[in-house]
């Protein structure tokens, strides 16, 4: 993303972006308060180019595009739509790290459709019957689930995960799952 009106350039490992302060801020009072603290006069400290702030992003490229682009595109994640599981936990991860709660909320709770709280939408959920609009199932996936929930603090999706991974026959998980 790369827009000439922009008026900050964010970086991360692979790729550069010029996007407007004034949208990330209204999103997250994360970049809020990070775009709003005092510049020190050190172009070695603060980077410039072509005029505008450098700022360097710390996460994973791929999950920081996700947020822009949902950030600069509400279709680009909608709960209760498929989407791919990179997406949503992308957008999980840098929900729970930028303090977007509305959008954190609606991730667990759109995961919470495959991994529910209760026994009554567990048994729903597992259904062959069903089909639950969150993206494609891959192998490994119960696993990745509990494994996101840990990272970012998604515990009402980790009984449902747990149990759903130890229904895994046990040939798949000692071969690598």
């Amino acid at each position: 993303l790369w827009f000439n009106d922009g008026n900050i350039i964010l970086t991360t490992d692979t790729s550069v972006f010029r996007v407007h302060r004034g949208i990330l801020g209204m999103h997250s009072s994360v970049f809020d308060d990070t775009f709003t603290l005092p510049q020190l006069c050190s172009d070695e400290v603060n980077p410039m180019f072509d005029g505008f702030p450098v700022v360097e992003i710390c996460d994973a490229d791929s999950d920081f595009t996700h947020l822009l682009h949902f950030f600069y595109d509400r279709r680009y994640y909608q709960r209760g739509t498929e989407t791919t599981f990179d997406i949503i936990s992308g957008l999980l991860r840098m929900s729970t790290k930028y303090q977007l709660d509305g959008l954190r909320a609606e991730i667990i709770s759109h995961l919470a459709l495959a991994y529910p709280s209760t026994l009554e939408k567990y048994l729903e959920a597992v259904d062959p019957n069903t089909h639950l609009p969150l993206f494609p199932p891959f192998q490994g996936q119960h696993f990745a689930i509990v494994a996101l929930a840990r990272e970012t603090g998604a515990s009402a999706l980790l009984p449902a995960a747990l149990w759903r991974s130890s229904c895994v026959p046990p040939d798949e998980i000692v071969n690598g799952i």
